[in-house]
């Protein structure tokens, strides 16, 4: 049997191989981040889900098959579907937090400001 062999609906075992692949490298890479403190576990779980669906159809690729006769697309397009809807809750995510960020930023600033304005009064000598 040869590792390109159309498997299970269609689906090349090499495909499914490297999806299956892929996803455990992306679920040891996210939890080894959380684990060392470069990502936190909002945002992980995130990635994990993505991985986690890469793993079911890795496993069960008779799911893309349903969706695409249920919405009436091809194979690929379902898949590309699902990563350009991945894609934008991603941006929306980071410019949600980016949004909160720049907020926070813009207030400690005022507030940087107002505290320095009081301590240059103080340290002013009295006339």
């Amino acid at each position: 049997m040869n590792v390109t062999d159309v498997g299970q609906h269609g689906f090349y075992i090499l495909h499914r191989l490297g999806l299956l692949v892929l996803s455990l490298a992306l679920v040891i890479s996210v939890l080894e981040l959380v684990r060392r403190g470069h990502l936190k576990e909002r945002y992980a779980l995130l990635w994990l889900a993505v991985s986690g669906f890469g793993l079911l159809v890795g496993c069960f690729p008779s799911i893309i098959v349903r969706l695409s006769v249920i919405l009436g697309f091809q194979y690929l397009t379902v898949v590309s579907f699902f990563a350009f809807l991945f894609l934008m809750l991603l941006v929306l995510v980071f410019t949600v937090v980016i949004s909160r960020l720049s907020e926070r930023s813009r207030r400690l600033a005022q507030e940087i400001a107002l505290i320095n304005e009081r301590l240059e009064r103080l340290e002013k000598p009295h006339e």
